[in-house]
C-alpha cells in the first residue's frame, strides 16, 4: 500500500453508488494515505455530515466548471459518479483539470469514469433481442457502436482525450441493472428495480411493456462496489504517486482505447423480474394479485416509467471478463433475490 497521501476527487456521494464507494473508501485498508474531496451541493447538513466522516465537502454542482477543474488539478485519481455519463460539460471540466495537472507534474493521472450498458441497449419493446453479447476483452466490438448511442458521446470524449495526453490513465466502468441496498450516507436507494417497484405500489397491479421477452445483466451494489476497488488498487499500483518503477500490473489491466470494464453477476428477462415482484408484492400484501399483465400500445405511449420506460423494455447483454480476471468475484445476491429485500426499504421508506 501507498505511503504517500493520495489525492482522490468524487462526484456523487450522496448518491447511491457514490455514497456506496465513499464508504468503501472511507475503510479502505489504505484510508489513512487518501484525502478525499467530494463535490457536493450546498446543503448544510450534508456538507457537515462529509466534514464528520473525514471528507473535504467541495460545494458546487456538475455546472461548477471552474471548481471541477480545479479539484482535478489537485487529484491524482478522480472518480465520476454524478451523473457521469451523460454529462459532458462535467466530463469536460475534470479532463481539463487532469490535463493541467499532468502538465506540470509530467506524471500520470488516473480517471475512473462511471458510464452504462445502456449504451448496448436495443430498443425492442419487451420483445427479444439480438441475442448479441458484449464482452469487455473485445473492446473493438464496443467501439464499433454507433457514435449516436446514449452515453457514447462522454465515452468517446474520455477516449480521444487519453489517446492524445498518454499521462491520462482513463478506464471506462459500464454497469447494468444495479441491485441491493447501498450503503452510503445519503441514498441508498436502487435505481431501476425502486422504479419497477414503485409504478406497480402505485397503480396497484404490476404491468410490463410488450411480452417481457427482452432481457438486461444486473449487479448487486457490493460487487459492483468491489470492482471499483480492484480497479482503484490496481491503477493506483502502477500509476499512483507511490507506484514503483516498472511495476507489474494484471495483463488485464488497460487504460484509454481499450479500457472498458462490464460488471455483471447475471441476465435476467423482464418477465422474470416483473413477476417476481409481483410475487413479493402479493406476498407483502401490498398487492391483491400477483399477476403480470402488459400495457396496450396506448399506455406504452404515455411513457409509464418516465424517461426510463424504452430502457424498461430494451435487451442489453455483457460479459464483464475483464474484471473477473482481475480478481473480481461477484456473490453478493441475486437482482431476483435482492427484490423483496428492496420492497421492504420502500415500505419502511413509507412510513418515516
Amino acid at each position: 500500500m501507498s505511503s504517500k497521501q493520495i489525492n482522490i476527487f468524487l462526484t456523487g456521494v450522496t448518491g447511491y453508488i457514490g455514497g456506496s464507494l465513499l464508504v468503501n473508501l472511507l475503510q479502505h485498508p489504505n484510508a489513512l494515505n487518501f484525502k478525499i474531496t467530494a463535490l457536493i451541493r450546498g446543503d448544510e447538513s450534508r456538507v457537515k455530515k462529509l466534514a464528520s466522516l473525514g471528507v473535504t465537502p467541495l460545494i458546487g454542482s456538475n455546472d461548477s466548471h471552474d471548481i471541477i477543474e480545479k479539484a482535478a488539478s489537485e487529484s491524482h485519481v478522480v472518480i465520476h459518479l454524478s451523473n457521469s455519463a451523460d454529462d459532458l460539460p462535467s466530463v469536460k471540466s475534470i479532463l481539463s483539470g487532469l490535463n493541467k495537472r499532468t502538465q506540470i507534474t509530467e506524471k500520470p493521472v488516473i480517471l475512473i469514469h462511471t458510464s452504462g450498458t445502456g449504451v448496448l441497449a436495443e430498443d425492442v419493446r419487451g420483445k427479444k433481442g439480438s441475442n448479441k453479447v458484449y464482452s469487455d476483452l473485445d473492446p473493438d466490438q464496443i467501439n464499433s457502436l454507433p457514435d449516436e448511442r446514449i452515453h457514447r458521446n462522454v465515452d468517446l470524449l474520455i477516449i480521444d482525450a487519453a489517446k492524445a495526453n498518454p499521462q491520462l490513465k482513463s478506464v471506462i466502468v459500464l454497469p447494468p441493472v444495479i441491485h441491493g441496498i447501498g450503503t452510503g450516507p445519503f441514498s441508498r436507494d436502487t435505481m431501476v428495480p425502486s422504479l419497477l417497484i414503485r409504478t406497480a405500489i402505485k397503480q396497484g397491479k404490476v404491468q410490463m411493456i410488450g411480452p417481457g421477452e427482452s432481457a438486461w445483466n444486473s449487479v448487486h451494489i457490493a460487487d459492483l462496489i468491489d470492482a471499483y476497488i480492484i480497479l482503484l488498487d490496481q491503477l493506483l499500483a502502477v500509476y499512483g504517486p507511490d507506484a514503483k518503477p516498472n511495476a507489474k500490473s494484471s495483463p488485464y489491466l488497460t487504460t484509454g482505447r481499450e479500457a472498458y470494464y462490464f460488471t455483471d453477476d447475471g441476465l435476467y428477462s423482464g418477465r422474470e423480474v416483473f413477476e417476481k415482484i409481483g410475487v413479493v408484492l402479493h406476498k407483502k400484501g401490498v398487492l391483491k394479485s400477483s399477476e403480470v399483465t402488459s400495457y396496450t400500445d396506448d399506455e406504452v405511449k404515455s411513457n409509464p416509467f418516465g424517461p426510463f420506460s424504452w430502457f424498461v423494455a430494451s435487451y442489453s447483454n455483457s460479459k464483464s471478463e475483464r474484471l473477473r480476471k482481475m480478481g473480481w468475484k461477484p456473490h453478493r445476491p441475486s437482482l431476483l433475490d435482492s427484490l423483496e429485500e428492496e420492497v421492504d426499504a420502500l415500505k419502511n421508506d413509507t412510513k418515516n
